[in-house]
């Protein structure tokens, strides 16, 4: 008898483990420098813990499909600091890519009924992590966070905008300046401000 609760035990622990190896918990982790961004996401706001986002996740990959937009790729942007702002009053954007790079054929898109949001390029930290499973992105956040933001204080690195980019097989959890000023496609972002609209 006691024998073989050993060895409901042992199996037990070796499956946990495993399943923490499969979905990256003891990954080594590693930061890369360089630039990201220069994406306008089409998708939703969203208000409240970060953990219940997955419900404007489904609702930003549903409506981008019926747009005929492609959801290979989704964005996570998250714009408070959980450790200073209530949980009730966190404020998120989930969307999936309407353009990106230069954004100079943005006019020509129309969004429907989607909310609209531009990460503009800019310096970067990020950390790639596997993405197998929805608690990979628990375990990812768990990981990830604490060892960016040291390496970021480490670095003399100021974080202005923070976000994940959810594509088939990975999380990059990205930590990004603030942008410089836009340039040519200023204009335009100022009339997409002014009227949250860019079919006009």
């Amino acid at each position: 008898m006691k024998r073989a609760l050993l060895w409901t035990v042992v199996l037990l622990t070796s499956s946990t483990v495993g399943f923490l190896y499969y979905i990256g918990f003891f990954m080594n982790l590693e930061v890369k420098e360089g630039m990201e961004g220069g994406y306008l996401l089409g998708g939703f706001y969203h208000m409240g813990p970060y953990e219940e986002v997955g419900e404007t996740f489904m609702k930003a990959k549903a409506a981008a499909d019926s747009l005929g937009f492609p959801t290979d790729t989704l964005i996570g942007c998250y714009f408070d600091d959980p450790n200073t702002v209530a949980a009730d009053s966190l404020q998120s954007f989930i969307g999936a890519v309407v353009a990106s790079g230069d954004f100079s054929y943005v006019g020509n898109i129309d969004p429907g009924h989607l909310e609209i949001h531009a990460i503009f390029e800019g310096e970067a930290l990020y950390v790639d992590f596997p993405y197998k499973n929805d608690l990979s992105m628990i375990v990812g956040a768990i990981r990830v966070y604490p060892f960016l933001t040291k390496e970021a204080e480490k670095r003399g690195f100021e974080t202005g905008q923070v976000y994940e980019i959810y594509t088939e097989n990975t999380i990059r959890y990205v930590f990004q300046t603030y942008p410089v000023a836009q340039e040519a496609s200023d204009s335009f972002w100022e009339l997409v401000e002014e009227t949250g609209d860019l079919g006009e």
